[in-house]
């Protein structure tokens, strides 16, 4: 969910060209949310395998990955660890919202109605401890890095970013802005939409604010730490206040916890623990997993796994050649 600044913050449209050569991290729990709600059959029903296991992650991840590769895009995929206290209320409602949606689809299941039942399955994703761990242990057969933050994946994400050790950070949302990521690329993971980048120094210059000034209009309009915000208080309003100097004492008034949640911002739980190197991928385990234990079509399988490791094995020799000079 996270912060709703819209189309109020500056941003540019952009190419996979303006991308080639650079490594991304990207925000992993939300581009599997968006692989479950998209990828599915025409009934609205996710992928599965024979023994009803969703693998719609899979499918995103695997194919996705191999595309940001063949346009020389190194991805970092980045896992969430365990969210803070505060991020209560936001994983509630979530759920509330899921369960509504659960509801709807079954009177649409009913009646019969096609276009209410791709509607509101889309609605149904839930992400489960296992299909975690495999979509972890399938960036490990792709030889393609994966870091596990210690706490949210934005936040280690957007650490990375500000170290230099990846260009940007990929996600739907707006937090990495928040944490202090100087670029966020927006619509890479998913399909027929332009890339958008937003660099952080050109929203603070264009809106004549700090960061400081960002982090209280964003807690002001609603975070996932304080998902309703200060009531009556939308973004333009929002950003009156902070402009004028006037929001702090609200938010200090009407803001349960506002300096804690400044803080999770501020200084979020990060890890320095992890490598970004490509290995070769391990063609027969990824066959393995995805043939054999996920009923994936073999031929298009083998097919993509080739190309993967032809993808990554040119770029390590490449890497070892540029060392000699």
């Amino acid at each position: 969910m996270g912060v709703q600044f819209g189309d109020f913050i500056p941003r540019k449209t952009i190419t996979f060209n303006d991308l080639s050569g650079k490594k991304v991290a990207i925000d992993g729990f939300n581009a599997i949310y968006q692989f479950l709600s998209s990828i599915r059959l025409k009934d609205g029903s996710p992928l599965k395998n024979k023994k009803g296991e969703i693998t719609s992650a899979y499918n995103g991840i695997f194919y996705k990955t191999i595309n940001l590769l063949e346009n020389d895009i190194i991805p970092v995929w980045v896992f969430d660890g365990t969210s803070p206290e505060l991020k209560k209320k936001t994983k509630l409602k979530r759920k509330e919202e899921k369960e509504k949606a659960e509801e709807k689809l079954s009177e649409a299941i009913k009646k019969g109605n096609l276009e209410d039942i791709v509607k509101y399955a889309k609605r149904v994703s839930y992400l489960n401890n296992k299909m975690i761990e495999n979509c972890k242990y399938l960036l490990d057969l792709m030889g393609v890095p994966y870091v596990q933050a210690p706490s949210e994946g934005e936040a280690q994400a957007s650490y990375m970013a500000k170290k230099g050790d990846v260009w940007a950070v990929v996600s739907q949302d707006y937090d990495a802005l928040l944490y202090g990521a100087p670029r966020v690329v927006r619509n890479l993971t998913t399909t027929n939409e332009n890339l958008e980048l937003i660099e952080l120094n050109n929203v603070l210059e264009s809106l004549k604010l700090s960061l400081d000034d960002l982090i209280d209009m964003a807690i002001l309009i609603g975070t996932d730490y304080n998902p309703k915000g200060v009531y009556g208080i939308g973004i333009k309003r929002a950003y009156e206040l902070v402009r004028t100097g006037v929001a702090k004492n609200i938010l200090e008034k009407e803001v349960e916890n506002y300096y804690a949640i400044k803080k999770l911002f501020k200084e979020p739980k990060v890890t320095d623990d992890y490598s970004l190197n490509l290995k070769l991928p391990n063609k027969d385990g990824l066959i393995k997993f995805l043939v054999d234990e996920n009923d994936f079509n073999y031929e298009r399988v083998k097919k993509h796994v080739d190309r993967l490791y032809n993808i990554i094995n040119s770029k390590i020799k490449q890497k070892t050649l540029d060392s000699w000079f």
